[in-house]
């Protein structure tokens, strides 16, 4: 119910910035038999914990109580929490907050046969995103994708998959790779680029210039999947 979202946020906002509190979102729905009201909260400043997120629910609790006439049509539960790192994005000032991160966009229209699209915010206007992605052998591109075109936003974790053992490279074959060695390859210890072939003895990674570097496992200090640049 979008009235009972508004009174909330209008009665909080500003309350919860005294505190040095940002409300990131409020969600009122059903789960299960029960309704639900969802209140996501971070710290202008720093990382929330769970000591804030106690004293919060009270504090909230209080003023979403002392709204007039009561909205809510019906009782229900209430559920303080951090937006996670996750979050959805759905303000400017979030987009803002997010530029340089990795999210990802959820497409209404597949762009390049792609549902979804994950790289680092460059920009946001009123009308389109850009990203900066990444294709094959660690190429960089840049997309554009118009808002109208959007069906959610949300942070993403950048989760770097370390190798190991053949199964772990025959996983990766054809992904984004890091890898750093204990010695020096033609002035080198950390190579990036495509998996293109592993052996039990060696990797062969190619880069953004197409060209090719076979390194001994037995020299790789670590080997990882990654979405990091």
């Amino acid at each position: 119910m979008p009235e009972v979202v508004d009174k909330v946020q209008a009665v909080l906002a500003d309350a919860l910035a005294e505190q040095g509190f940002d409300l990131w979102d409020v969600k009122y729905e059903k789960q299960d038999s029960d309704m639900v009201l969802r209140v996501l909260v971070d710290r202008l400043d720093g990382d929330i914990n769970m000591d804030d997120l106690v004293m919060l629910t009270e504090f909230i609790s209080n003023h979403v109580d002392a709204i007039q006439p009561d909205p809510f049509p019906e009782a229900y539960l209430l559920d303080v929490s951090s937006p996670g790192a996750e979050r959805e994005l759905k303000r400017d000032r979030d987009y803002n907050w997010a530029l340089n991160k990795t999210i990802a966009v959820a497409l209404k229209t597949p762009i390049d046969h792609a549902n979804e699209l994950s790289g680092s915010l460059i920009d946001k206007t009123a009308t389109e995103l850009t990203l900066e992605v990444v294709g094959k052998k660690g190429k960089r591109t840049q997309v554009t994708v118009p808002m109208d075109q959007i069906k959610q936003t949300h942070l993403s974790i950048d989760q770097d998959r370390i190798l190991t053992s053949d199964a772990d490279f025959e996983w990766a074959l054809e992904k984004f790779v890091r890898v750093s060695t204990y010695r020096k390859i033609d002035g080198q210890k950390e190579f990036v680029g495509e998996l293109v072939g592993y052996t039990p003895e060696a990797l062969t990674i190619e880069d953004e210039d197409e060209q090719q570097v076979t390194i001994q496992r037995d020299i790789i200090a670590k080997a990882s999947h990654t979405n990091t640049f």
